[in-house]
C-alpha cells in the first residue's frame, strides 16, 4: 500500500509521524506532501517527501480558525474565502504529486484541505488525524467541502472534495471537546524531531524544574517586555530551574536559574520535569501529558490553543492563566503563585498521570495500521 501524507505545517505533520513509522515498519510505502519546512521536517522523522510550493507572497496559516475574542465562533465567510484562495495556489502542485505516486490512501492535516480533493480526484480514501482537542475540524470539514467544490470542479473533480473515511484521534477521549466527532482513537507517541539527550536532565537534582514552551511562532516571543517580565518571575520562584526551549534573539543574558538548551526535543527532557508552561499547542501538550506532567497554558484567542488549555483545566491537569495579567499582578495572585500552586498541589500531577495511563491505554500506531490497509482496499464510489 501507497500512503500519501498531506500536511499545512510542520507541527500538524508531527502528530502523524508515529503513523507513518507504523505503516513503513509495516512495508507500507510512505510520500509526505507539503510546503519546503515540511518536508525538512519529514526528511528529520525519516520520511521521504514531495515539496508543493506556496503561492508567492502567501503566508501559511497555522490555524483553522482566525484569532478573535475567547469565546466568539470562527467567521466561517471569511475562512471559507482564504481556504478558497489558498488550495486554488496549491492543488496543482498537489494533484502533480499524488498522479504521479499513485497513492492508495491519503492521510489528511485536518486544516490543508486540498488533501481531501487529492483524495476525491483519486478515488482513494482520506484519512484525518487530527493534532488533539478539537473544537474546529467537526465544523470546518463539512463546510470546507462546501466552499472548495468549484475550485475541485475547475480540476475536474465534478463531486467536489471527499469527507474523510475515517478520523484518527490521539486525544485521550476524556479529554476530548465534547461535540468532536467521533474518531478511531490511536495512541499518542511523542516526536519532537531528533536530537541527543541533554546530560542535565540525566544528573540528580534538588530543586524543581519547570519546562517553558512557546513554540516558534508565539507572540511571547516577539514582546521583549513581556518576555522579560516572565523570565524576572520565573527566575524569583524559589527552587525552581526553568527549561526555556527558545529564546528571542535579541533576548539579554539569563539568570542562573534559567536554562536556555536550544533546540533538544521536548520528550528527551519534559520526563524529568515537575511541571511545564506552554502556549497550547496540541503537540506540547499531549507530550506533557504522555509523561504525566502538570501544565500552565497560556489563555490564547486561538480556538485551537484555546480548546487545549480548557480542556486541560477541566480534567484538573493544569490550569489556563492570562499571562498579561499574571505578569502585572502582585506575587499572591501573580504568575509565581500559579506556578507554585501547579508545582505543590498534588490534584494536578495526579491528574496527568491519570492522563498518561489513558493515553497508554489506547491503541497503538501499529493497531491501526491494519485498518488503514482494509480501507484502502475499499471500493471508493463517487
Amino acid at each position: 500500500m501507497r500512503v500519501l501524507i498531506v500536511a499545512l505545517v510542520p507541527s500538524h505533520l508531527m502528530s502523524m509521524v508515529p503513523v507513518a513509522w507504523a505503516l513503513r515498519a509495516a512495508g507500507h510505502e510512505v510520500l509526505v506532501a507539503g510546503g519546503a519546512p515540511v518536508a525538512e521536517r519529514a526528511a528529520a522523522a525519516g520520511l521521504s517527501a514531495a515539496v508543493v510550493s506556496e503561492p508567492p507572497g502567501r503566508r501559511v496559516r497555522r490555524s483553522a480558525a482566525p484569532s478573535g475574542l475567547p469565546g466568539a465562533g470562527p467567521d466561517w465567510t471569511l475562512l471559507q474565502e482564504r481556504w478558497r484562495q489558498r488550495v486554488d495556489g496549491v492543488l496543482d502542485e498537489h494533484l502533480d504529486v499524488a498522479r504521479d505516486w499513485q497513492p492508495d490512501l491519503l492521510l489528511v492535516d485536518p486544516i490543508e484541505f486540498s488533501g481531501l480533493i487529492v483524495a476525491a480526484a483519486l478515488r482513494v480514501p482520506a484519512v484525518v488525524h487530527r493534532w488533539g482537542p478539537d473544537r474546529i475540524s467537526s465544523q470546518s470539514i463539512p463546510r470546507a467541502v462546501e466552499a472548495l467544490a468549484e475550485v475541485a470542479a475547475l480540476r475536474g473533480v465534478d463531486g467536489g472534495p471527499a469527507l474523510p473515511s475515517m478520523v484518527l484521534d490521539p486525544c485521550p477521549p476524556s479529554l476530548q471537546c465534547t461535540d468532536a466527532a467521533a474518531a478511531q482513537p490511536v495512541r499518542f507517541v511523542p516526536f519532537n524531531g531528533a536530537g541527543t539527550p541533554p546530560r542535565w536532565a540525566q544528573r540528580p537534582r534538588s530543586g524543581r524544574r519547570l519546562c517553558v514552551s512557546f513554540g516558534g511562532e508565539t507572540p511571547m516571543l516577539t514582546q521583549p517586555a513581556v518576555w522579560d517580565a516572565l523570565i524576572r518571575e520565573l527566575a524569583a520562584v524559589s527552587d525552581l530551574e526553568s527549561v526555556v526551549t527558545a529564546v528571542p534573539q535579541d533576548a539579554g543574558a539569563l539568570p542562573a536559574a534559567v536554562r536556555a538548551p536550544g533546540q533538544v526535543p521536548l520528550d528527551l527532557f519534559l520526563g524529568d520535569c515537575d511541571a511545564l508552561l506552554h502556549h497550547g499547542g496540541a503537540g506540547t501538550a499531549l507530550t506533557g501529558l504522555a509523561f504525566g506532567v502538570p501544565q500552565l497554558i497560556v489563555a490564547q484567542p486561538n480556538p485551537s490553543w484555546a480548546a487545549v488549555g480548557e480542556r486541560i483545566a477541566a480534567r484538573g491537569a493544569g490550569v489556563v492563566l492570562d499571562l498579561d495579567a499574571a505578569l502585572r499582578a502582585e506575587s499572591t495572585a501573580g504568575l509565581r503563585a500559579a506556578v507554585e500552586e501547579v508545582l505543590s498541589a498534588p490534584g494536578y500531577r495526579a491528574a496527568a498521570e491519570a492522563l498518561a495511563d489513558e493515553i497508554r491505554r489506547l491503541p497503538a500506531p501499529s493497531a491501526v495500521v491494519p485498518l488503514l490497509t482494509e480501507l484502502a482496499a475499499t471500493p471508493v464510489g463517487r
